[in-house]
């Protein structure tokens, strides 16, 4: 059900028989502009494997053959949305809901989300399913204390790790143990639709779990609104939850422009904070962060 890269399309035109079938495949393989836009075609109707061999019913590879033209399923990688302490046996994920419809009308749905959708668990409580999973080494620092602060910036999913953080320290001030600040900035595009654990982080925040929950909704008003920018209207508070009380920075989200925004908004924190710092001890600053493990990305 995945998507055929040129090599498929490539190979399987060697199995053609249908001399039409057989041009087709084979422009759909080249490098000419008709090529590449039939190419592309397939890709934004979101052809699979199966419907390419529906579609050209005379080329008919031996299964042994077939196997070795399709790469296998890459594994999908979540980060945990759960504490261990929180949840006791249980992991949590936080998965978006990945389906669309393609230009000709046709209803799609990725394959991670079709695999969990199927899985179906709620419907009957003795059913069970076994699932193939592995564990990766995570790429956060934590601070010594639970007194040192700790900043988190996640967008869309994003959020995931940081739910459990906020569930991890909210176990132990459940207990009486005293915790440090955290703040969540968490960037999405609508409240109705996107925000997601809306309510539960709010409840975190009433606790006093989280002592700073500041989302920043892009959609919802005319002009874009997004996390640097809720983060540059904390500026003061934030230079003394970095610098004073040695907090720890977090980063999780997808990759691009934003983690630059991101860092440009801490740069412009600690120089508004420290009232006197130029844009190079800034630069510094954060890069210091760096080398002692105060600043942490998960980007994907």
């Amino acid at each position: 059900m995945g998507r055929p890269n040129k090599f498929f399309i490539k190979t399987l035109s060697k199995f053609a028989q249908d001399p039409a079938e057989k041009e087709r495949l084979e422009l759909m393989a080249g490098d000419t502009p008709e090529g590449k836009q039939a190419y592309a075609d397939l890709a934004t109707e979101t052809s699979t494997y199966e419907e390419l061999l529906r579609q050209f019913p005379s080329a008919k590879p031996p299964l042994e053959q077939l196997l070795s033209m399709i790469p296998c399923i890459k594994p999908r990688l979540y980060s945990i949305a759960s504490s261990q302490r929180a949840m006791n046996d249980k992991v949590e994920l936080m998965i978006v809901i990945n389906d669309w419809e393609t230009p000709g009308g046709k209803y799609q749905i990725g394959t991670a989300t079709d695999y969990v959708n199927r899985m179906a668990t709620d419907s009957d409580p003795f059913l069970t399913f076994q699932v193939p999973c592995g564990i990766t080494s995570g790429t956060f620092n934590f601070p010594p204390s639970m007194m040192q602060p700790l900043i988190m910036a996640g967008l869309g999913t994003g959020l995931a790790p940081f739910r459990a953080f906020i569930q991890e320290r909210a176990f132990f001030k459940r207990l009486g143990h005293d915790v440090g600040p955290m703040w969540l900035f968490y960037g999405c595009r609508n409240r109705a639709k996107d925000y997601c654990y809306g309510e539960e982080l709010e409840e975190f925040q009433r606790e006093g779990v989280l002592t700073e929950l500041r989302v920043a909704f892009s959609r919802d008003q005319k002009e874009k609104i997004y996390v640097q920018h809720k983060m540059q209207e904390a500026a003061k508070d934030l230079y003394k939850d970095f610098e004073t009380n040695q907090g720890y920075f977090y980063l999780c989200g997808p990759a691009g422009a934003v983690e630059t925004d991101i860092e440009n908004a801490i740069k412009d924190s600690v120089k508004s904070g420290s009232k006197d710092m130029t844009d190079q001890e800034a630069q510094d600053y954060v890069e210091k962060m760096h080398e002692d493990g105060r600043y942490n990305l998960e980007l994907y």
